[in-house]
């Protein structure tokens, strides 16, 4: 394991540094065919500095990045954060409207382009009054034109530069913006403390050193993407990014020599269901890290039977908290007299401080009581960028920040995180958490993926409405459903409508888009609205 941060780099760009000076011919960062020694990357770092530093960035000025993951995202990070500047990690998946937004709010000066991705970027860029510079990652198509320089060409005639001295810690070096679920994306400024915090804490935690190779999985412009490949740059182990996180892709890694990953629970099912030999070369993987979205019990019970060598971690945190705050054991998940845990966020990442406390007052509740969980962390986000008023609501006077979550803390600190503030159910009076009943519906046998989502109800003001995905090979009987709900859930908990698809749609960081699925909802009368999904069955009662 690394060592302590306090005795490690304090700054992000100096981590190639940090190993080249011990195993500058150790492999840093593997992608595709590219492979990168600790001596190289800290190289390319600096000639891409330089160049940055050629097209006008300096101490405060930002970058851009979008595409899939690669190799040259990481080393953007690293040359701007030398510079003094700050990397924003856009979500390439957004249509050209949204990238034009989040690219102005971000103020990109330069823009690190995938190749595949220039047609709907140029169609962003036309709408900027003062677009970026474009430079073209990965490899073209065609000859790169129309002022942009492609990636390779610009590294290889640049002059390296030296980190810039007098770089504070608590500089932004990292811009990642939130999904948008409440209106328009916010990017949260992370800084070098609060990366390497993140990272340090999560290394205490788990056992990663050199010796091991860590596969980035989950995309980079997500928090478990990019800062987790950085906690595996400070602990010294050989990233290997993937670019396409299919299952087949995640267990020939792992056959390849991979030991740890990070991955989100909606994963773990198709690398279940892809073959003996795919299962085989999974159940190699020593640590399957886990986050972002409720892990289905009964996913995570077949997970466990299944990979038995395999030392299962559970992480919650947010992009506020440059990432986890809490894990939940490997050694809980395999004992029977914590199954109960199984459902729980575990207990706080050593430097986390936690706050369960009443949203209306921000008083604090009794132990095992609900209420809103407040995290207070060296590894909090410095603010939204130019966006003071949403700070401000955010992060109180004294350095907590409000989470948005649902939560109770257990007598030995086991915190369970509930449901969303703003997803609570409100039926009748009485409050209902759609995480519970959705818990409740995923032990059917019949149900592969659930969510719950609260409907404008005539009568109750709101009512329970829960949405299906079929397991292989079933039928969903909505009535013997809400029968199995009966057994286990107060009566006004139980979905009083059930709508069965083919899939759960999601966002791009894999978590289920309740936004969609609210806009598809029937209305207080019962009735589907006129946009609703094709191929979908309803039950009403």
């Amino acid at each position: 394991m690394t060592a302590p941060l306090a005795q490690g780099p304090r700054l992000l760009h100096e981590l190639p540094a940090h190993w080249a000076a011990r195993s500058p011919d150790a492999e840093a960062l593997v992608s595709g065919a590219d492979r990168r020694t600790w001596h190289e990357l800290r190289s390319r770092a600096d000639r891409l500095r330089g160049a940055l530093r050629a097209a006008g960035v300096g101490r405060g000025g930002r970058v851009a990045v979008v595409g899939r993951n690669s190799a040259s995202c990481l080393e953007a990070v690293l040359a701007a954060a030398g510079a003094g500047a700050a990397t924003a990690v856009l979500n390439w998946r957004l249509a050209p409207p949204e990238l034009a937004y989040v690219l102005a709010d971000s103020g990109a000066e330069v823009l690190f382009a995938d190749a595949a991705l220039l047609d709907p970027l140029r169609t962003a860029l036309r709408d900027l009054p003062a677009p970026p510079s474009l430079v073209v990652t990965g490899t073209p198509d065609a000859p790169v034109t129309g002022g942009a320089v492609a990636y390779e060409s610009l590294i290889e005639r640049a002059e390296p530069l030296p980190a810039l001295d007098g770089l504070d810690p608590d500089d932004t070096c990292v811009i990642l913006y939130t999904s948008g679920t409440t209106g328009f994306p916010k990017g949260a400024e992370l800084t070098h403390r609060g990366l390497l915090e993140q990272g340090a804490a999560l290394l205490a935690v788990l056992p990663l050193g050199p010796e091991d190779r860590s596969l980035a999985v989950l995309p980079f412009f997500h928090v478990g993407g990019v800062c987790y490949a950085i906690t595996t740059m400070l602990a010294g182990a050989p990233t290997v990014v993937l670019r396409e996180p299919a299952p087949d892709a995640i267990c020939r890694a792992v056959a390849d020599g991979v030991t740890h990953l990070v991955l989100v629970p909606a994963m773990l099912p198709g690398i279940m269901r892809s073959g003996p030999e795919a299962v085989a070369a999974f159940s190699r993987l020593r640590h399957c890290l886990y986050g972002a979205s409720p892990m289905p019990l009964p996913v995570l019970r077949r997970a466990l039977d299944l990979f038995p060598r395999t030392r299962f971690l559970q992480l919650y945190g947010m992009t506020e908290v440059s990432g986890a705050v809490t894990a939940l054991a490997p050694e809980v998940h395999r004992d029977p007299a914590q199954a109960h845990r199984l459902t729980s966020a575990g207990r706080p990442l050593p430097g986390v401080e936690t706050r369960v406390v009443d949203p209306a007052t921000g008083a604090a509740v009794l132990p095992g009581h609900r209420g809103e969980l407040w995290l207070r962390t060296r590894q909090r986000m410095k603010g939204y960028l130019g966006n003071p008023a949403a700070t401000a609501e955010t992060i109180t006077e004294d350095g907590w920040l409000r989470t948005g979550d649902l939560a109770r803390v257990d007598e030995d600190g086991f915190v369970f995180v509930e449901d969303r503030l703003k997803d609570l159910i409100i039926t009748g009076g009485e409050n209902v958490c759609p995480a519970e009943v959705e818990r409740v519906l995923a032990e059917h046998p019949a149900v592969a993926e659930t969510a719950v989502i609260g409907v404008p109800d005539e009568k109750w003001g709101e009512s329970v409405h829960a949405v299906l995905a079929p397991a292989p090979g079933a039928r969903i009987n909505a009535a013997e459903l809400r029968a199995h709900c009966r057994e286990r859930l107060a009566g006004y908990k139980c979905p009083r409508s059930v709508e069965v698809v083919e899939a759960l749609p999601r966002n791009a960081t894999g978590k289920i888009d309740k936004n969609a699925l609210r806009a598809a909802a029937p209305g207080p009368d019962g009735t589907p609205p006129e946009d609703a999904r094709p191929g979908t069955a309803s039950a009403t009662g």
